[in-house]
């Protein structure tokens, strides 16, 4: 045979092999399995997740609920879809119905733990009442005991300790966060279990055996994100009960350069993040301060109050409206005197976000805290009827409103179905609060009050005086937040700046 018959048939057969290899491949595809193919797209759903391409991931997800219902990784699917609207749409609702799936239609599924982890912690997340923290504990508590071999197990032990602390149960809450500790200290949620058990006992009373967790979590877990946190935390702490008495001192290094920002400040907030934010009436707005360098503000006419909202976001109140992080104000109208009619709130001297999305919202002209839903739509005053002069909302660690009242000179603590947790009166045993205006809490739930004629007063979670911080320090404190490791940055309103004391 010649040469050329050889190359011709080689070339026969390898055009014949190029012509059949999309159909082999074809043929491969079709002959894949259904649940390959979901595991496929349930790994690529994942991917997306984590490059931040959220619609992707959902639509990936989706494809094997909706195209292979009778796949083995739907409830995976599922419990993919809650989470990813958990932590990256923010849309609750989705999640949970994502999530109740799961543990009804899949209870057998190795789904079904996180699944109830994610019910708990959906719960807990908008508890208001003890009614709520109980169910939060009863799907933590269904977890461990339906699926004690679960991975997901270290996390509803976690997940009870938190719950425990909502209800006041601190004890409780240390014995179920050293179940994380000890049991499990490899686990992802050990280091925040070890910084909940340091947290607990500060709230105890217990604040050297506090400082000792918060050092073991920075030894045993010196990588952890609450590594640097427990630092702060010890910190603040030790300035308050590591010697004979509290020490603070006015820092020389500190310092804001504002110009016209730093005239008129009517309110200050520093973020978990460090960020400082001053709102001045001079300068009608709020300015955000990182390191001394200023960003850009929001804008408003007659600035009255900042605060962190229940998911952390920025709340911005002004004389007439509301903004939420970097949103556009909104204002609020409350029933008149006769049926149909509103009246605006045009006096709104703080507000806060709840939980479920809604708003409070404190108005000095019809003297109160107004309740509003997520639309803006007026609900009801809060916590009563009762007529209120409150020119300062803030939440504390604990998610509960504490507010000034003017009126009355008082401080009071309301969690969110209106009862009262604790306060501090106009009067008591070695103070009287002459000219209150500001207050802010720390993680320990101590209160700082700015008091225009006597300084800035310290308070127990009891409401007991620990201190004041007189005019040596600061000569007019009109404003005050409590920074990250504890120590305060107070606007002095008699020499026009702001200063931090640690």
């Amino acid at each position: 045979m010649s040469r050329r018959g050889l190359h011709t048939r080689a070339g026969r057969a390898i055009l014949t092999m190029a012509l059949l290899a999309p159909a082999a491949g074809a043929f491969a595809q079709g002959t894949d399995s259904p649940d390959a193919r979901a595991q496929r797209l349930l790994e690529e759903g994942r991917q997306f997740r984590e490059e931040g391409k959220t619609k992707q991931a959902l639509d990936s997800f989706g494809i094997i609920v909706t195209g292979f219902p009778n796949s083995d990784v739907v409830d995976n699917a599922l419990l993919e879809i809650g989470i990813t609207h958990v932590e990256k749409t923010g849309d609750l609702d989705q999640a949970r119905e994502a999530f109740k799936q799961v543990a009804t239609r899949f209870p057998q599924g190795d789904a079904a733990p996180g699944a109830y982890y994610y019910l708990g912690w959906l719960t807990l997340s908008r508890a208001t009442t003890q009614a709520d923290l109980d169910d939060a504990l009863a799907q933590f508590a269904r977890l461990r005991t339906v699926y004690p071999r679960s991975e997901w197990v270290p996390r509803a032990w976690h997940g009870t300790g938190l719950a425990y602390r909502r209800a006041g149960r601190y004890q409780d809450a240390i014995d179920a966060e050293r179940r994380v500790v000890l049991e499990y200290p490899q686990d992802r949620v050990a280091p925040e279990a070890l910084f909940e058990v340091g947290h607990d006992l500060g709230l105890l009373g217990r604040p050297r055996e506090a400082m000792e967790e918060f050092q073991r979590l920075r030894n045993q877990y010196p990588d952890s994100k609450l590594a640097p946190t427990a630092r702060n935390r010890i910190i603040g702490l030790y300035r308050l009960y590591g010697t004979p008495s509290p020490t603070f001192a006015v820092d020389p290094q500190f310092s804001v350069p504002g110009g016209d920002v730093l005239k008129d400040v009517t309110a200050l907030l520093m973020t978990p993040q460090g960020v400082l934010w001053v709102a001045s009436d001079k300068a009608h707005g709020a300015y955000p301060f990182t390191d001394g360098r200023m960003g850009p503000s929001l804008s408003a006419a007659d600035p009255s109050s900042l605060a962190l909202g229940a998911r952390g976001e920025l709340v911005f109140a002004s004389r007439l409206g509301v903004s939420v992080g970097e949103g556009r104000g909104r204002g609020f109208s409350v029933p008149g005197t006769r049926e149909g009619e509103t009246r605006p709130l045009d006096h709104i001297a703080a507000a806060l976000t709840t939980p479920e999305g809604g708003y409070l919202v404190a108005d000095r002209k019809q003297k109160g805290i107004f309740r509003f839903d997520r639309d803006g739509v007026f609900v009801a005053r809060f916590p009563d009827d009762q007529e209120r002069e409150v020119v300062r909302l803030i939440r504390d660690i604990e998610g509960n409103y504490v507010w000034l009242d003017r009126g009355t000179r008082s401080i009071a603590v309301f969690n969110g179905v209106g009862q009262r947790l604790r306060g501090v009166p106009r009067r008591g045993e070695g103070y009287e609060l002459k000219d209150p205006v500001d207050v802010a809490v720390d993680p320990q739930l101590n209160a700082y009050v700015a008091d225009e004629d006597r300084g800035i007063w310290v308070f127990s979670p009891q409401g007991r005086l620990m201190f004041l911080l007189g005019d040596q320090l600061v000569r007019k404190p009109t404003a005050l937040t409590v920074a990250p490791d504890g120590a305060l940055i107070v606007y002095d309103d008699k020499d026009g700046k702001v200063v931090r004391l640690r």
